[in-house]
Protein backbone atom coordinates (compact mmCIF):
# COMPACT_ATOMS: atom_id res chain seq x y z
CA UNK A 1 0.00 0.00 0.00
CA UNK A 2 1.42 3.36 -0.89
CA UNK A 3 1.65 6.03 1.55
CA UNK A 4 -0.16 9.46 1.79
CA UNK A 5 2.10 12.24 1.95
CA UNK A 6 2.00 15.01 4.63
CA UNK A 7 3.00 18.35 2.55
CA UNK A 8 1.94 22.22 3.24
CA UNK A 9 -0.78 23.65 0.58
CA UNK A 10 -0.54 26.11 -2.05
CA UNK A 11 -2.84 28.08 -3.80
CA UNK A 12 -3.79 25.37 -6.48
CA UNK A 13 -5.27 23.14 -4.01
CA UNK A 14 -7.71 25.26 -2.57
CA UNK A 15 -10.42 24.23 -4.65
CA UNK A 16 -9.89 20.67 -3.64
CA UNK A 17 -9.97 21.77 0.05
CA UNK A 18 -12.83 23.50 -0.54
CA UNK A 19 -14.49 20.15 -1.75
CA UNK A 20 -13.00 18.25 1.19
CA UNK A 21 -14.30 20.60 3.45
CA UNK A 22 -18.48 20.12 2.25
CA UNK A 23 -19.07 16.58 4.29
CA UNK A 24 -17.94 19.06 7.67
CA UNK A 25 -19.26 22.15 7.27
CA UNK A 26 -22.79 19.80 6.09
CA UNK A 27 -22.04 17.77 9.42
CA UNK A 28 -21.69 21.38 11.59
CA UNK A 29 -24.91 23.19 9.62
CA UNK A 30 -26.70 20.34 10.40
CA UNK A 31 -26.16 20.42 13.87
CA UNK A 32 -25.71 24.29 14.40
CA UNK A 33 -28.51 25.70 11.28
CA UNK A 34 -29.16 28.93 13.61
CA UNK A 35 -24.96 29.59 13.55
CA UNK A 36 -23.46 28.21 10.76
CA UNK A 37 -24.35 28.90 6.79
CA UNK A 38 -23.37 27.85 3.57
CA UNK A 39 -20.53 29.38 2.08
CA UNK A 40 -18.36 28.06 -1.52
CA UNK A 41 -16.92 30.01 -4.12
CA UNK A 42 -14.80 33.09 -3.52
CA UNK A 43 -15.86 33.67 -0.05
CA UNK A 44 -14.09 30.42 0.70
CA UNK A 45 -11.31 30.69 -1.51
CA UNK A 46 -10.86 33.88 -0.05
CA UNK A 47 -10.97 32.66 3.27
CA UNK A 48 -8.85 29.89 2.85
CA UNK A 49 -5.85 31.67 0.74
CA UNK A 50 -4.78 33.02 4.21
CA UNK A 51 -3.70 29.79 5.36
CA UNK A 52 -0.63 29.41 2.44
CA UNK A 53 0.39 32.84 1.94
CA UNK A 54 0.17 34.52 5.58
CA UNK A 55 3.48 33.67 7.45
CA UNK A 56 1.53 33.45 10.65
CA UNK A 57 -0.70 31.10 9.02
CA UNK A 58 -0.55 27.46 7.73
CA UNK A 59 -2.08 24.29 5.84
CA UNK A 60 -1.26 20.49 5.70
CA UNK A 61 -2.65 18.44 3.41
CA UNK A 62 -2.14 14.18 3.57
CA UNK A 63 -2.08 13.71 -0.16
CA UNK A 64 -2.87 10.02 -1.38
CA UNK A 65 -0.57 8.35 -3.98
CA UNK A 66 -3.34 9.48 -6.96
CA UNK A 67 -3.07 13.03 -6.34
CA UNK A 68 -6.80 13.08 -4.26
CA UNK A 69 -6.99 14.83 -0.77
CA UNK A 70 -7.12 12.41 2.18
CA UNK A 71 -7.17 15.14 4.90
CA UNK A 72 -6.62 18.85 5.59
CA UNK A 73 -5.42 20.83 8.89
CA UNK A 74 -5.14 24.59 9.10
CA UNK A 75 -4.09 26.88 11.66
CA UNK A 76 -2.56 30.09 12.81
CA UNK A 77 -0.75 31.95 15.16
CA UNK A 78 -2.32 34.27 17.73
CA UNK A 79 -1.72 36.52 20.79
CA UNK A 80 -3.92 35.07 24.11
CA UNK A 81 -6.47 37.19 25.78
CA UNK A 82 -5.34 40.93 26.49
CA UNK A 83 -6.40 40.36 30.36
CA UNK A 84 -3.62 41.28 32.40
CA UNK A 85 -3.54 38.42 33.79
CA UNK A 86 -3.30 36.25 31.27
CA UNK A 87 0.69 35.62 30.63
CA UNK A 88 1.46 36.74 27.20
CA UNK A 89 3.07 33.62 24.66
CA UNK A 90 2.28 32.88 21.55
CA UNK A 91 -0.73 30.44 20.86
CA UNK A 92 -1.20 28.32 17.91
CA UNK A 93 -5.08 28.00 17.35
CA UNK A 94 -5.97 24.57 14.83
CA UNK A 95 -9.22 26.03 12.99
CA UNK A 96 -10.23 22.87 11.14
CA UNK A 97 -8.62 19.22 10.37
CA UNK A 98 -11.06 16.93 8.43
CA UNK A 99 -10.05 13.39 7.09
CA UNK A 100 -11.82 12.27 4.19
CA UNK A 101 -14.26 8.94 5.12
CA UNK A 102 -12.64 6.71 3.09
CA UNK A 103 -8.71 7.59 5.02
CA UNK A 104 -10.10 7.57 8.30
CA UNK A 105 -8.42 4.92 10.86
CA UNK A 106 -5.64 4.99 8.88
CA UNK A 107 -3.87 7.95 11.37
CA UNK A 108 -3.66 10.65 8.60
CA UNK A 109 -5.59 13.38 11.33
CA UNK A 110 -2.71 12.27 13.80
CA UNK A 111 0.01 12.75 11.16
CA UNK A 112 -1.65 15.73 10.11
CA UNK A 113 -1.94 17.13 13.67
CA UNK A 114 2.21 16.39 14.45
CA UNK A 115 3.43 18.48 11.35
CA UNK A 116 0.73 21.22 12.67
CA UNK A 117 2.47 21.20 16.40
CA UNK A 118 6.10 21.12 14.96
CA UNK A 119 5.23 23.96 12.67
CA UNK A 120 4.31 25.51 15.82
CA UNK A 121 6.93 25.14 17.83
CA UNK A 122 9.50 26.04 14.99
CA UNK A 123 7.24 29.35 14.62
CA UNK A 124 7.51 29.95 18.65
CA UNK A 125 4.17 28.91 19.98
CA UNK A 126 4.45 27.89 23.88
CA UNK A 127 1.43 25.35 23.32
CA UNK A 128 -1.66 24.76 20.42
CA UNK A 129 -5.33 25.14 20.83
CA UNK A 130 -8.50 24.67 19.26
CA UNK A 131 -12.34 24.89 19.66
CA UNK A 132 -14.61 21.34 19.40
CA UNK A 133 -18.44 21.92 19.32
CA UNK A 134 -20.43 19.71 22.09
CA UNK A 135 -21.93 17.99 19.88
CA UNK A 136 -19.04 16.32 17.72
CA UNK A 137 -18.19 13.38 20.47
CA UNK A 138 -16.06 11.73 17.75
CA UNK A 139 -13.96 15.00 17.69
CA UNK A 140 -13.74 15.18 21.02
CA UNK A 141 -12.64 11.58 21.29
CA UNK A 142 -9.87 12.15 18.76
CA UNK A 143 -8.49 14.94 20.52
CA UNK A 144 -8.50 13.17 23.73
CA UNK A 145 -6.65 10.72 22.62
CA UNK A 146 -3.92 12.88 21.48
CA UNK A 147 -3.10 14.59 24.65
CA UNK A 148 -5.82 17.58 24.22
CA UNK A 149 -7.61 18.56 27.75
CA UNK A 150 -10.27 21.07 27.84
CA UNK A 151 -9.15 24.19 28.91
CA UNK A 152 -12.73 26.32 29.39
CA UNK A 153 -16.05 25.89 27.65
CA UNK A 154 -17.79 28.31 25.77
CA UNK A 155 -22.06 28.77 26.88
CA UNK A 156 -24.57 30.65 24.68
CA UNK A 157 -27.63 31.70 25.40
CA UNK A 158 -30.05 33.26 23.07
CA UNK A 159 -31.82 36.32 23.41
CA UNK A 160 -35.47 35.95 25.10
CA UNK A 161 -34.58 32.17 26.82
CA UNK A 162 -33.27 33.92 29.86
CA UNK A 163 -34.19 31.94 32.97
CA UNK A 164 -33.85 34.72 35.63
Amino acid sequence: MDEVTIRRAVMADLEAVGALLQDLDDLHRGALPWLLRRVDGPPLTDFLEAYVTKHDHAMFLAVAPEGSLAGVLYMFLRQPARAPIVAPTVVAEIDTLVVNGAFRRQHIGTRLVQAALNWASVSGATRTELGVYEFNELARAFWASIGFQTLSRRLVLHSGREKF
